[in-house]
């Protein structure tokens, strides 16, 4: 086999040509500002980027197994509310913790009892309880100031350092590995891909595709919680509104990241390299004086691209590669 037919081998692999693009626009950025691969500037962007890889990494579940979970915004806005909310009323750090993820339980429960248990169209729950969430946080915040805590403690989840890397990195670098590990190592997770892929033939394989949709949604709601926790202790303040849009930027970095919308295709490190390869754009287009106003569009414009050089990428390799039958072979040679 040739060098060409190894490289092109590897680069037919998913998410390899999104890693390609990824390191060029690394590359563009840092020749670009020179203050790109200064420390504070890799310090900021991973801290800020948590949150973002997060939820990418809990909608992932639902997202292979065939559902849709618009609810994490509104999820990640209230955990954050219910954590700072806890700490600044003198909890302890581990009840504030509670708090925040058992926010993010609650909404992963509701959303699993009426997708997975009453039948109800994922789409149509999720949107529901993305509003409620997000008026419940209004009428909170509306009521209650939520300007931070003096607990050091808590401030150290996601601001402290250890060898030189935030805790909230290591943290999100921990958990990321656990579920990569559930999804691609255990018998769970391969039901998960075999209802993506087609839920009745899981059925008739004995999988009990309600009790799969209920389990991922949970999963979703709770890493949902995880990361209003982190957000919260990076931020030490909750306003209105705060989640909101997040439920795009994690469906967004999903697809840059190759994760299929219609279920049965993805990995955790993937989707977790796609939302992060949207907190770089959105750094680097600051670096670099872009102007906000036009940030949404070039930030569309470089997903499209983005999916549009993976996906064309590896149709384009595996054309190239497919193997010629023999048959075939003495044809092409007669003419």
């Amino acid at each position: 086999m040739s060098i060409f037919q190894r490289s092109s081998r590897v680069l037919a692999i998913d998410g390899v040509a999104v890693s390609i693009v990824f390191l060029i626009m690394c590359v563009y950025f840092a020749l670009a500002s020179p203050y790109f691969l200064s420390p504070d500037n890799i310090y900021n962007t991973f801290v800020e980027s948590v949150s973002a890889v997060l939820l990418a990494a809990g909608l992932t579940f639902v997202l292979i197994s065939g559902g849709i979970d618009l609810s994490i915004g509104s999820n990640i806005g209230l955990s954050a509310a219910a954590t700072l909310f806890a700490t600044m009323n003198g909890a302890p750090t581990v009840l504030a913790v509670l708090a925040g993820v058992a926010t993010g339980l609650i909404f992963g429960l509701v959303n699993g009892a009426f997708v997975a248990g009453l039948g109800v169209s994922d789409f149509i729950v999720t949107l529901a309880t993305l509003s409620i969430g997000a008026g419940v946080l209004q009428v909170f915040t509306s009521h209650t100031q939520l300007t931070g805590t003096a607990d050091s403690s808590f401030l150290a989840l996601a601001g402290e350092k250890i060898a030189g890397i935030p805790t909230g990195v290591l943290i999100t670098a921990v958990i990321l590995l656990i579920l990569e590990v559930a999804l691609t190592k255990t018998p769970f997770g391969r039901t998960i891909y075999a209802v993506g892929i087609n839920p009745n033939a899981a059925y008739l394989a004995a999988v009990s595709v309600r009790r799969t949709k209920f389990s991922v949604f949970t999963i979703s709601g709770i890493i949902a919680g995880i990361g209003g926790v982190l957000l919260a202790s990076h931020l030490n303040s909750v306003q209105p509104g705060l989640g909101g849009g997040y439920e795009l930027t994690a469906i967004a970095g999903c697809v840059v990241g190759g994760v299929a919308l219609a279920g049965g295709r993805g990995s955790i490190w993937r989707a977790a390299l796609g939302a992060f390869f949207l907190s770089i754009l959105s750094r680097g287009l600051q670096l670099i004086g872009v102007d906000p106003l036009w940030f949404s569009i070039v930030t569309g414009a470089a997903i499209v691209a983005a999916v549009a050089f993976d996906r064309g990428a590896q149709k384009w390799l595996q054309s190239t590669l497919r193997p010629v039958s023999p048959a075939a072979a003495a044809t092409q040679n007669a003419q």
